[in-house]
């Protein structure tokens, strides 16, 4: 397993969560509260996403940024619950598992946002740390790499890369 991140990410425009495990970016200072991935699947256009799952998210969100993790939690599955298909409450809900160090429990709800729709930098960075964390360094390098391909400057990915070539 890799040492904890240091450093500067100053070019990396999300807020990072630091801990013994690694960073998990969050939402974007600047950008709006919904979506977190930033992009909208082609299923979703096809397949409206249901109000009361949104609001379940949407208070999920404000429960995660008021630091209430577990109720954020709850109301993040209830909204996959709701709309299981729901690809950026399936990220916002492994960002939560992984504030908690549920990094199994995070990394299931990556890959079941990736599946949704198309692959997006942040699910992409979402996995590689996932992975790291849980001692799967070749899955965290794949995804690192994937992350790179979409966004060549992304500081997190690229640290990540070369502390796994330093080892």
């Amino acid at each position: 397993m890799l040492p904890p991140f240091s450093g500067n990410h100053s070019e990396e425009r999300s807020r990072v969560e630091r801990g013994d495990e690694g960073l998990f970016p969050e939402r974007s200072e600047n950008a709006p509260a919904r979506p977190m991935a930033g992009v909208v699947s082609l299923h979703e256009l096809e397949h409206p996403i249901p109000e009361k799952a949104q609001r379940a998210a949407y208070e999920g969100q404000r429960l995660a940024q008021a630091n209430k993790t577990a109720k954020a939690i709850r109301k993040l599955e209830q909204a996959v619950r709701i709309a299981p298909r729901y690809r950026d409450a399936h990220n916002d809900l492994g960002v939560q598992y992984a504030r908690l160090r549920r990094f199994a429990a995070a990394r299931a709800e990556f890959e079941k946002a990736l599946a949704i729709g198309p692959p997006v930098e942040q699910i992409y960075l979402n996995l590689a740390l996932s992975n790291a964390a849980l001692g799967d360094l070749p899955q965290a390098l794949v995804f690192a790499q994937r992350t790179l391909g979409l966004n060549p400057r992304n500081a997190i990915a690229r640290e990540l890369l070369a502390r796994a070539s330093a080892h």
